[in-house]
Order: C-alpha cells, then structure tokens, then sequence
C-alpha cells in the first residue's frame, strides 16, 4: 500500500468544465476531459472519447523505414483505404509530431503520431507511428475511458485508453501546461514500510488546515514541541493546540539555547525542557503528540520549520480579490483575475481577463468608397487594428439600388452590413447601319468651323484641310462634329466666293447605358481596448501561484508560496496504532531524531529534562 492523504470531509474542488484535450492522435473535437481533485493531492481527468456507436475506431501502430512516405493502408471498420498524414515529409526527424489522416477522398478520418527511433550510436534508425482511425459508418456518442480516472502528469500530460482500444493514447489537459505534480519528498519518507501502510500524512500550508488537523487528536493530549528556540510563531502554536485540543504544550530547546533561558523566569517554567543536543537547525524542528491515556489511542508528529518560523498564514484562508497578472514570459497581454478558494483545500480557482484589442458589440465604425467592375465584392477599411480586408456574403454583381450586404472579415467572422448602389453612365455611340448622307449649298465666310442642319440636328465642320480645285471652286476635305464636341460623320466642303457647297455623311447616336462599378457604405463592427475574459476559464490556481488561461501562463502576486514545498510547511503524520508506536519510540527520555531515521538507538540517560533541572545540573 502507499500512503495515505488526509481526506477531510470538505468538499473539494468542484469539477471544472469539460473541454477538448490537445496534442493527442484526435482533434479536441473528438476527445474531452472533465477535471477533478485539486493541486495539493494531484489532479484527475475523466477521459470521454466520440466513437461510432457500435464500431470501433482503428488503433494501432506501425514501424516505418526513414524513407517512409506518409501514407498507411488501414481498413476500419472493414472498408480499406490509404490513409495520408497532412503536412508529413519524408525523412524529418520528429519528435512526438502529431498528423491529421485523410483518407483517399481527403476526408479527416484520425490522427497519426509520429517518433523517431534512434539505435545505440544515437543514429535514427526508423519511425515508430501509433494511429487511430475511425470508419464512416456509425452514430458518433461520447463513451468514457475504460482507465477513467487518468492522473494527470508533469506539464498536463495524461494517458487515456480509447474505449475498446488496446492501448492508451496521450493527450494534454489545455491550462496546465506548468502543473507538476505532488512530490513524493517527505520528512516521513523513512518511515518504516510497515508503518507507513497505515499512516495518513498530510502537508499542511494553512492556518485553517493546521486547526483542522489539530483537531483530530485525542482531546487532552501533550505536545512536545522540539525546537531551535521558542519564537513567537512557536507559542502561537502551542495556543491552537490549547484551544483545539484542550492539552498542554511544551517546548524542548537545545542546549545552546537553554544557557541563556537560566537567568530567566522561564528556569522555572515547567513547559521547558532540554534536549541532549547543542543546537538545531530550524528544518529538524519536530512536534510529538502524546495520547492521554497510552497506546489505544492515535498519536500524532509534525515535522517542518513552520514549528519555527512563522509562514505567515492570514486568520482565514478563504481568499477572494482580483488583481493584476505577472506574465510568465515576454509579450504576453496584460491580464488580470478575480482568484477565490480556501488554499487549506488547494483549490484556488481564477477567472482571467485579458486586456487587449477586442471587437465591440454594435457595429460603430464607418467606411464608404466607390470600386470599378468587375468587383469581388471586397473592400478594406483600418477600423482600430490596422487595415483589414472585408468581404460580402454572398455577392454576385448586378443592379443594386441602396441593397444590404452582410460582410465577413479573413477569420469568418460577421463585421458589418453594407449598403450596394450600382453605378452606371450613359455612353452614345455612333449607329453606323444608318448613315446620312446629304449634298446642298449654303452661304458663309468659313470653312473651318462653318455650322449647318442635317436631319434636324447642327454640326460643325472641323479638321478641314485643302484638297485641290474643281474650277474657281476650293475643294476642303472635313471632319463633322455635333454641338457636343462629338464625332459624327465626315464629308467636303467646296468654296466660291460666300457660297459653300456641302456634302458628306453623318451618323445618328444611340444611347447605350452601362455599368461602370459601385458605391458602398459599411457599418463596421470595429476594435477597441478593453478587457475580454479568457475563453477556457475558469482555470485552476497551480503550485507556486501560477495560472495559465488560452496557453498563455501568469503568476498571481502573493501566492508565490502557494503549494510550494518551504520553510512554511508542516508535514502531519498521525494514525492508530502505527502513529502510537511511533510517539512511543519519540519518548522525551531518548533521542527524539533517531528513530525517524529508522535507528530505532535509545539513549538513556541523554533524553530531554525539565529546563530547571538541566540548569541545576550545569551549575547555571
């Protein structure tokens, strides 16, 4: 058997929310794990798995030369295929790498690990690969791990057996990337195997935890309490005893220290004693509880400087404030959280917040522009982040009038409504299937610029250019224009005297409308500093203060201690008859440190003695 923790009836942490576990052969989506216990006694995980009602998911593994190309052919659940590892090379060296499997039809189908085994001369020598693959055929419902609970190990590390596989598959719990688990480091370590069976050992690191463990001794019992001197913290003790237990306390120094309490009143206390030592150092401090009425009752031994040394324990330790995060490393967003929890039950629990860019809830920017054709119906706009680039749901080009447009941005996200208005002109164009032709004279001092009437409508004579003579006749060759600059026709002009000759051809317009781009206004949802809370909270407090949340990691301030092994600590070993035994062998008449390290020596005669009779003896 191992040892025991002390388990009071308190509730401990409440179960947190079940999320997906990471970095396994399956996505979150398919594997989630609920989390239970508490850091001081270790964290569990119930491990849940989606598989297909009545078929099993493929697991297996498989040993792979170095030239392996990526691919496996499998058969779950009876249907063979060949099965490819995403983003796989050819002849990398990986370490514990993780590949999503697609089948034939590039559909997910699994995950596929992947490590390289390396020979005696630390050359790789081939790839072991561990995969799991599900068939396409089935209702998908979660089913618990046959292991259930798993331990979670160093770094949120845990392994969980599929049900119906044959081997566990590893997995990180997401927020505990800095956990470690409680060390097995004892003042207790050397307690016999036999004993240890059947002792309870408790690591005590609160005021309100001492009290209730103080509390399970026998009413009436003695505590010897073998210090370097007695501090302040060491009398405070020795009070809780008194109001717990209703027993007396007394206080064993070495002799070093017993020289100077002889000139005092406290020669003359009968709580003081000497033992046969000429100093000690504040981590040997040792307690020793002795049950009124002998060997049928528990005893109890403390061990630990926080015998010693104040570890600065509040009145209570129920904690509940919010304050500002330290991050664990550079670039990390300022955080804050609200922490609350009784440290005596190693439950602190945090609910962090973020304080960076976040999108605000009613869409308060504004942006507009014209574009050409074709569109794509994107367009970008800084709306508090920088540049983005937005994109119409659903566009297609056409004739929109005021029309409303929902918008995305590049992560898929609903930013905006967007007013389209199409913009068109109106082009004329020369009908060139229905010329008009025409030949008449008519008077005028030009010919440049000279204007005349054809089919109701005025042109004017430009470009004109000498072309020769036909008698006393000049003959111009001429270009014609509409009063609106426009080219319509061309033809000559023959000029005598203040007559002008006319003739040529004209074209009629046809108006022609088209579209030439778009108009948009956009109501945008745009970015704004403030505090957004972490999207896995609530997270667990870990040893040392630390909290991580989205991955990110942070030290709480003043909890820097919390769970931490330290000068603060007290180690409670108690039970019955084990501990009994062991205060029996701790008799103030012998050596109380030998037995602990399994010496088991008494040395009569060299045991602890009332402080006035020690000094009595010296001469002091």
């Amino acid at each position: 058997m191992r040892p025991r923790y002390l388990a009071f009836a308190l509730s401990l942490v409440p179960a947190l929310a079940q999320v997906g576990l990471l970095d396994g052969p399956r996505p979150p989506t398919e594997v989630r794990g609920t989390l239970q216990g508490n850091a001081r006694d270790g964290y569990r995980v119930v491990v849940e798995f989606l598989v297909d009602q009545g078929v099993e998911p493929l697991q297996g593994s498989a040993l792979q030369p170095l030239s392996w190309n990526g691919t496996l052919s499998l058969c779950p659940g009876g249907v063979c295929d060949t099965f490819r590892l995403s983003g796989y090379t050819r002849g990398a060296l990986y370490s514990q790498a993780v590949f999503d499997l697609y089948d034939s039809q590039n559909r997910f189908r699994g995950r596929a690990g992947v490590n390289t085994v390396y020979d005696a001369q630390n050359r790789p020598a081939y790839y072991q690969v561990e995969y799991a693959v599900s068939p396409l055929q089935g209702t998908r419902v979660w089913r618990p791990s046959p292991d259930n609970p798993v331990p979670v190990e160093a770094g949120g590390w845990l392994s969980a057996t599929p049900p119906g596989g044959v081997r566990p598959e590893r997995y990180r719990y997401p927020g505990l990337e800095g956990y470690q688990p409680p060390q097995g480091g004892s003042a207790f370590s050397s307690i016999s195997p036999a004993d240890r069976d059947v002792v309870e050992v408790v690591r005590v690191d609160s005021l309100a935890l001492l009290r209730q463990v103080f509390g399970r001794a026998e009413r009436g019992s003695t505590l010897y309490l073998y210090v370097p001197d007695i501090s302040p913290w060491t009398q405070r003790l020795a009070q809780e005893w008194g109001s717990q237990v209703g027993g007396q306390a007394r206080f064993v120094v070495p002799e070093g220290t017993a020289r100077a309490y002889c000139a005092t009143p406290a020669r003359r206390d009968p709580r003081y004693y000497v033992m046969p030592r000429e100093s000690l150092p504040p981590e040997a401090s040792l307690g020793v509880a002795y049950p009124p009425s002998g060997e049928g009752q528990p005893g109890m031994v403390l061990a630990g400087a926080g015998l010693y040394r104040d570890p600065g324990w509040p009145e209570t330790d129920y904690v509940d404030f919010t304050t500002a995060l330290v991050p664990l490393t550079e670039g990390l967003p300022q955080a804050r959280a609200r922490v609350w929890g009784y440290t005596s039950r190693a439950d602190l629990k945090a609910r962090v917040e973020f304080y960076e860019r976040v999108l605000s809830s009613g869409y308060d920017r504004y942006a507009s522009g014209q574009v050409g054709t074709p569109w794509d119906g994107r367009f970008t706009a800084d709306v508090g982040a920088g540049v983005e680039t937005f994109r119409l749901k659903n566009w297609q080009e056409g004739d929109y009038t005021s029309t409303i447009f929902y918008a995305q941005d590049d992560q898929g996200r609903d930013r905006a409504f967007v007013y389209v208005t199409t913009r068109k002109e109106t082009v004329y164009e020369l009908d060139t299937s229905s010329p008009i032709s025409f030949d008449f004279s008519t008077t005028g001092s030009v010919v440049e610029g000279l204007q005349f009437s054809v089919a109701g409508e005025t042109f004017e004579a430009y470009n004109c250019s000498y072309s020769g003579r036909s008698g006393l006749t000049n003959i111009y060759t001429c270009s014609y224009r509409d009063l609106q600059g426009r080219y319509r026709g061309s033809g000559s002009i023959g000029a005598w005297w203040v007559v002008r000759r006319v003739t040529g051809t004209v074209y009629p317009l046809v108006a022609r409308t088209r579209t030439v781009g778009y108009t948009y206004s956009a109501y945008i949802r745009g970015w704004t500093e403030g505090w957004r809370a972490a999207s896995d909270n609530v997270r667990p407090v870990q040893a040392g203060g630390v909290v991580y949340a989205e991955g990110r990691g942070y030290r709480v301030p003043g909890l820097e201690g919390y769970l931490q092994p330290g000068s603060g600590v007290l180690e409670v070993a108690f039970g019955n008859p084990a501990v009994s035994y062991l205060t029996r062998r701790l008799d103030p008449s012998a050596n109380p440190y030998e037995p602990l390290k399994g010496q088991g020596v008494q040395e009569a005669g060299v045991g602890p003695k009332p402080l006035l009779n020690w000094c009595v003896a010296k001469g002091l």
